[in-house]
């Protein structure tokens, strides 16, 4: 331990401490060296050079998620040959994407390159709270996409789901993404980061917090994956089962290999992303 002198004149030590004899607590203060200047100043260029990069790879991510989404909901709602019984769900989740890049994507990506959130409070709790809905709609739908597939392999003869049918079913989605996301307008707000404005969700118990969050990752994603896994397993398994009636034909049994396999990739796919 060394003396307060001491310690104020090794002006290469990163700290010192300061034994107070009254209370016997230990301060600890740190001292900016040189070698933290350094460090602080390669990791602001480094911010720089790479904020460039940043903001050009989301730039355009954002652009093509707002041009593409926009032209699925064109494409399906204005196209006959587009006119299948997802349609609906399609559609659906589109709107899910176009939501979140619109309304979240561009602050998100301000606020993480700024560290300081400079829009208002009003918007910090719109922003959290389309964030919330958007992912429940995207999720939820893909679900009922998965489960409908389900329904129309394992039982081919009963009624497919009519257009009136889908929007009960979409109704029932967004009202169950509401009711998640509705939290967002109890809990959402700015705060005080050190002399920057903050954007989160503030919580008068921790515990009220974790199992909020305990929620939400459960409502989308363990109960999400759980049923797409079965319902494409199933689906899976019994379209590599199906055969084609009547006599064997080499080229027409190859094809259908290689759609089933097709069919196989696909599902793994939408299950895994």
């Amino acid at each position: 331990m060394c003396s307060r002198d001491s310690c104020l004149d090794s002006s290469n030590n990163s700290s010192y401490e300061i034994v107070d004899a009254a209370t016997q607590n230990v301060t600890v203060i740190i001292t900016t060296t040189y070698a933290g200047q350094t460090n602080s100043s390669n990791e602001k260029s480094l911010k720089g050079d790479s904020a460039v990069g940043l903001i050009i790879l989301y730039t355009i991510t954002t652009v093509l998620s707002i041009v593409g989404n926009s032209f699925v909901i064109l494409v399906f709602v204005r196209g006959r040959r587009s006119r299948t019984d997802l349609r609906p769900f399609l559609i659906n989740l589109a709107i899910s994407d176009l939501i979140m890049a619109i309304f979240c994507m561009p602050f998100s990506f301000i606020y993480a390159m700024l560290d300081d959130w400079i829009f208002s409070e009003v918007m910090c709790v719109i922003v959290l709270f389309v964030q919330i809905l958007a992912v429940c709609g995207s999720v939820f739908t893909n679900m009922a996409i998965g489960i409908d597939r389900f329904m129309a392999v394992m039982f081919p003869l009963r009624s497919r789901l009519t257009k009136k049918r889908a929007k009960y079913v979409i109704m029932l989605i967004w009202f169950a993404c509401m009711a998640v996301s509705s939290v967002q307008f109890k809990v959402a707000g700015t705060y005080d980061n050190s002399g920057r404005t903050g954007c989160g969700e503030i919580w008068s118990d921790e515990i009220q917090r974790k199992y909020y969050t305990v929620c939400v990752f459960v409502i989308t994603y363990v109960v999400p994956l759980v049923i797409l896994s079965i319902t494409y397993t199933i689906v899976g398994i019994l379209l590599w089962k199906r055969t084609t009636p009547g006599n064997r034909d080499h080229a027409r049994d190859m094809q259908q290999l290689r759609s089933k396999r097709k069919v196989r990739r696909m599902l793994s796919y939408s299950t895994v992303l």
